[in-house]
């Protein structure tokens, strides 16, 4: 499939959320963040230049319209500026030979751009105007002719998807048929007889049945997970000749949309919409007498190596499995642009929260089908973490308040190795997008901690679910792309992770166990991990630091970095009462005897702590780390807590708020 052109960049100055933004986009983009934040204003700035179905009424802005900083702007003179640059539009000849004026140089590349502007004309009156302009030309209007070339289409979150296709004027279906197809009067009116005569209210006609199947096909392909698909059929409720085709209804599995789910009416419009979308420049139906014409203009044989007869008495059918051959596809491209060109524009698809009545499986087959298998520029706006926990990694677009308004921040150029790029995108998939929800991340490295530092901060008077923060289990080490992923979505964060204290035998580092003065060439693991990860940044005079000096720099950084493992920084931490209550929750949880029981308590009174977390982890105690830690989040006291964790709980909650 050929890409499309879309937004690259978008500058906004002034306009309801946003007081002065500037971002990158990617051809496919997920807005998300908190309600109010300005998902739909986005959406709006874009639609006052591209959206031809608004108003030069609606296109009037208002004193409201203006950021809430401001007092008294249009008293002031100030001014909204909004500003959209486009991208891969080099191969979309209609849209060049349309958009010629607006192309401009930006670092180097050529681009589209097109503004609109709400401004003071004269300022010695008060009265408001706007323009929008293509190019940096004031003066070179970009009109509804330009609109018919390059648009956006909203599918707004609250909308009666029912009400649409019933009606002539609103219906998907029917813009479908006046745009992509051709049907003869006499061919109509030859049908509209048969009708008439049999009763019958299918539509036995080349174009209706190729778009019949196309719709299923699309439809399956969008959201069919069971045994089970989706058979689609078209009905026209008038036998007219000149209504016929303007009257049809879709019916799924026998049903009108009437008599289907809510969700099932969404899935079916969305399918609709990106059918009218669709580049067309291949047709999928070519009648037969245009089908023979074109065939005098094929020396290569394209036509009859990509289309067949189809079941209609006039009219031949693509064969997609013949177009899954790239140079075949690019050839009858090319071969079509050049015989029978569109005058069809480039429509950039939004949608908002199309989770709407939707089982989170439709969800995620929904949205996944739309990123992965359409070329139509899209942008979705959620809350649900079944849509965006698939999101690509490189098409989020985060929205975070702020004093000086809303700022956008985007992964559209994020840069990650191909290894990092697959973690991050394997977990967040696997959590469900929970970092997206965060106000702030507290990231960890294991299930240790993930069970007992929400507990941790509950005994520290902190509500982290209240607060907005999650904690994040990366199930490694490797902090670098999950902080570089966070730093470009602009969400604080706190690194938690182990000391791992060593020591060094026969020049190998030798874990497992505590400090000793016997010990030589000791040091650790956590200190020399978050030096390698900071190590551009870290101060000259580090390694002539002693260790709690290294840790207490680290803070600076965010990284709060123990002793030991976790579990023995809580063992080293604890009170008597608190022994105590480890020492219950091993007895509750062991496979072991009363010996065992009572070697564990001796040891944990003696301090040494790593015998203690070895019978934790040994088969014959039948325990393991998670399941001692999951148990004892249910008792944990502020006491317990380890400093350096109740640091970076101090911390990111003093970035929250």
């Amino acid at each position: 499939m050929k890409t499309q052109p879309y937004i690259c960049r978008v500058h906004i100055e002034n306009f309801r959320n946003f007081h002065s933004v500037d971002f990158s986009l990617g051809e496919k983009q997920v807005l998300i963040g908190e309600n109010a934040v300005g998902k739909s204003n986005l959406l709006y700035a874009l639609q006052l230049i591209l959206d031809p179905t608004l108003s030069e009424k609606d296109r009037m802005l208002e004193e409201s319209d203006f950021w809430d900083g401001i007092e008294n702007p249009m008293d002031d003179g100030q001014h909204i500026l909004i500003e959209i640059y486009l991208a891969n539009f080099e191969d979309n000849k209609n849209l060049l030979a349309q958009l010629a004026d607006a192309s401009v140089i930006v670092g180097g590349k050529e681009t589209l751009k097109i503004s609109y502007k709400f401004f003071k004309k004269d300022a010695t009156k008060p009265d408001y105007s706007y323009i929008i302009y293509k190019g940096n030309d004031e003066n070179r209007a970009f009109t509804y002719e330009d609109r018919k070339i390059l648009n956006i289409r909203v599918i707004k979150a609250i909308r009666d998807v029912e009400a649409e296709m019933k009606s002539s004027r609103t219906s998907p279906l029917t813009q479908i048929i006046k745009q992509k197809y051709t049907i003869s009067k006499d061919v109509l009116s030859e049908i509209s007889k048969a009708l008439d005569e049999k009763g019958a209210d299918t539509l036995q006609i080349g174009q209706v049945n190729d778009l019949e199947s196309r719709l299923q096909r699309l439809l399956n392909d969008m959201v069919s997970f069971s045994a089970d698909e989706f058979n689609v059929s078209l009905k026209t409720m008038n036998i007219d000749a000149t209504k016929l085709l303007y009257a049809l209804r879709p019916l799924i599995n026998s049903r009108e949309t009437g008599n289907t789910s809510l969700g099932i009416n969404n899935i079916l419009y969305v399918a609709l919409i990106l059918l009218l979308i669709e580049d067309d420049t291949i047709r999928t139906f070519l009648s037969g007498d245009l089908y023979h014409e074109l065939l005098e203009q094929d020396h290569e044989g394209l036509l009859e190596r990509s289309y067949e007869k189809s079941a209609s008495p006039d009219g031949y059918t693509l064969n997609l499995t013949a177009l899954q051959d790239a140079t075949l596809y690019d050839s009858l491209y090319a071969f079509f642009s050049d015989c029978v060109p569109t005058a069809n524009g480039t429509t950039i698809l939004a949608v908002e929260e199309p989770e709407s009545h939707l089982h989170p499986i439709y969800q995620r087959l929904l949205y996944r089908h739309i990123m992965n298998k359409t070329n139509t520029s899209v942008m979705i706006t959620t809350h649900s973490t079944h849509i965006s926990s698939v999101a690509p990694i490189t098409s989020l677009v985060h929205l975070i308040t702020t004093k000086d308004g809303t700022k956008v921040n985007t992964t559209a150029n994020i840069a990650l190795s191909a290894d990092d790029y697959s973690d991050l995108t394997r977990y967040i998939d696997v959590k469900r997008g929970e970092l997206y929800t965060a106000k702030g991340i507290i990231f960890v490295e294991g299930i240790s901690e993930e069970y007992l530092v929400p507990g941790f901060s509950k005994a520290k008077g902190y509500d982290l679910d209240r607060l907005g923060v999650v904690v994040c289990n990366i199930n490694s080490t490797n902090f670098a792309p999950y902080c570089h992923f966070a730093d470009v979505l602009g969400i604080p964060y706190v690194i938690i992770t182990d000391g791992d204290y060593y020591h060094m035998v026969d020049k190998e580092k030798h874990f497992s166990d505590i400090e000793d003065a016997s010990h030589v060439g000791k040091g650790f693991d956590g200190l020399d991990r978050i030096y390698q990860l900071h190590r551009s940044d870290v101060d000259p005079e580090y390694t002539n630091w002693d260790y709690n000096h290294q840790r207490k720099y680290f803070e600076t950084f965010g990284t709060f970095i123990g002793e030991y493992t976790l579990e023995v920084d809580i063992f080293k931490k604890s009170t008597e009462q608190d022994q105590t209550v480890l020492c219950s929750v091993f007895d509750q949880l062991t496979k072991g005897g009363q010996t065992q029981r009572d070697n564990f308590a001796t040891e944990l009174r003696a301090g040494r702590y790593d015998k203690c977390l070895s019978k934790i982890e040994s088969t014959y105690s039948g325990i393991g780390k998670g399941r001692f830690s999951q148990r004892l989040a249910n008792y944990v006291s502020a006491s317990m807590v380890p400093d350096y964790v109740s640091n970076a709980i101090d911390t990111i909650v003093a970035k929250v708020r």
